[in-house]
């Protein structure tokens, strides 16, 4: 048995390797000089109408959302200083890294598994996400109230509550980060009836239900008095047999591939089938060795977490009426997966007390380093590179601007297929900003704020049109046409 002394260094030595390991994964992306689709809006939000963040993000049930990026926007009015949310977004990840180990420790997992699960999680599709897109950077602090929650349960049901309705009321479906937690600490009691679990997960259940529908109250209570109006995108789903088959074949997938990426192309991605059917094939094995080790109730509580946890991590998309299976929202899912997927790999492992463990945990070892391979790649290829593009052809035409002429500028906007990127999924990964008018509108405007500081209204040195169809050439003295970035120049 370690001493006391020598675990806590090789505690710190991990910790500290997993505050390291997201900088290091994303530091390519967060410097890059960009931003995506609504970055460029909230810039002139924060300069031009204080308050209107806050009370947008309000109408979506997410006041505290809207209030963190109002802070973090003060003082901020060019383009390169997006990469300072960026910046956020990624420390956030990376105590959330820490976080997740020290719990799942707490909770009776061995140092390595746990290590190497907390160190995948800030490695996810859904955490590339938060760390690329400037504006999601407060769904991380969403992670670690939720982490926080499960933390402060032990000590009282009313402080973990607070904590969850506080990440809640940032962005709702990363609070469900909780379920991912508690399904680390079902794996590890190993030694506990069905009816105990059963009872031990309806409390655990019950915190993050009451903190959903406080949250909720809430939110109802700002609607109700005014202090925010309720957006139109607010509606609940009414199809439920529907929507439930929805959730199984568009939403579950994608959280059982763990960290390969889905593709809008209308083809399956190779490495995402094979990692769907191996996640399966795994979390299949790992349910049947843990009956066999301990009866076929062993097997029921791990199929009753496995089915009641994925349930709880996409609860509040799962009552949202949109369907849009976007990985923004999947973070929680992909973890409770991630959770399973992990212990399963230990049960193999024990088949073969020899080398079973250790090559489980290099199974482990192998899928955080291609995690982390494929995150920075994904940043950099996905986000930053082809955003990138966008913004240089916005300020090419920016550089031609004459004030004195007054120029008439059209924007050619792109469809979603004129991306640059190899591979893009839905409105994150490789898809394209400026396909819509007021994507194009405040991006232009956002350049030529930078590259004439000193206008306070730079709208009025030039006249602005924009659409799909390029007009006559008369009708216009400057041309950006987006389309350029798929031919590439």
């Amino acid at each position: 048995m370690e001493s006391p002394p020598r675990r806590g260094v090789v505690w710190g030595s991990t910790a500290a390797l997993l505050l390291v390991l997201p900088w290091v994964t994303y530091w390519s992306a967060i410097f890059r000089r960009y931003g995506m689709r609504d970055d460029y809006a909230i810039l002139r939000e924060a300069l031009e109408e204080p308050g209107k963040i806050l009370r947008v993000c309000a109408s979506f049930g997410r006041p505290l959302y809207g209030a963190l990026l109002e802070l973090s926007l003060r003082g901020t009015n060019s383009i390169g200083e997006l990469s300072e949310l960026r910046l956020l977004g990624v420390a956030c990840l990376s105590l959330l890294g820490v976080a997740v180990f020290l719990l799942l420790v707490r909770e009776g997992w061995s140092l390595a598994p746990a290590a190497l699960l907390a160190a995948f999680l800030p490695l996810t599709p859904s955490a590339q996400v938060i760390a690329s897109w400037g504006i999601c950077w407060p769904q991380s602090v969403a992670l670690l109230l939720g982490a926080g929650a499960f933390a402060l349960a032990p000590r009282g049901w009313p402080l973990a509550v607070a904590a969850m309705v506080a990440a809640t009321l940032t962005y709702q479906v990363s609070g469900l980060i909780y379920a991912v937690l508690v399904a680390a600490a079902l794996v590890a009691r190993r030694e506990a009836s069905l009816p105990d679990t059963g009872r031990w997960l309806a409390r655990h259940l019950g915190i993050m239900g009451l903190g959903l529908g406080i949250a909720f109250a809430v939110t109802q209570l700002l609607f109700k008095t005014g202090l925010a109006s309720r957006s139109p995108r607010i509606v609940f789903e009414t199809h439920w047999l529907d929507k439930a088959a929805w959730v199984l074949t568009h939403v579950f997938p994608n959280a059982l591939a763990l960290g390969a990426l889905n593709s809008s192309s209308g083809t399956v991605p190779l490495g995402y089938g094979l990692m769907v059917g191996l996640s399966l094939a795994i979390l299949g094995a790992g349910i049947a060795l843990e009956g066999r080790r301990a009866g076929l109730a062993a097997s029921g509580r791990w199929l009753l977490g496995l089915v009641l946890l994925s349930a709880a991590a996409c609860s509040v998309s799962f009552l949202a009426g949109e369907r849009w299976p976007t990985y923004r929202t999947l973070f929680a899912l992909t973890g409770v997966c991630g959770v399973f997927f992990a212990a399963s790999l230990v049960n193999l492992g024990a088949c073969w007390p020899g080398r079973g463990p250790r090559i489980a945990t290099g199974v482990l070892g192998g899928l955080v380093a291609l995690g982390a391979w494929l995150a920075h790649r994904q940043s950099v290829e996905l986000f930053a590179e082809p955003q990138g593009r966008e913004l240089a052809l916005m300020e090419e035409g920016a550089r031609q601007v004459v004030p004195s002429a007054h120029p008439r500028v059209f924007v050619l906007t792109a469809l979603q297929n004129d991306t640059s990127a190899p591979l893009r999924y839905l409105d994150e990964f490789g898809s394209v900003s400026v396909d819509t008018e007021w994507v194009a509108k405040e991006m232009w405007k956002a350049v030529l704020r930078e590259r004439f500081p000193r206008e306070r209204d730079v709208s009025r040195l030039y006249r602005f049109a924009t659409g799909r169809v390029l007009p006559e050439r008369r009708q216009y003295d400057i041309l950006v046409d987006m389309r350029r970035m798929r031919r590439g120049g």
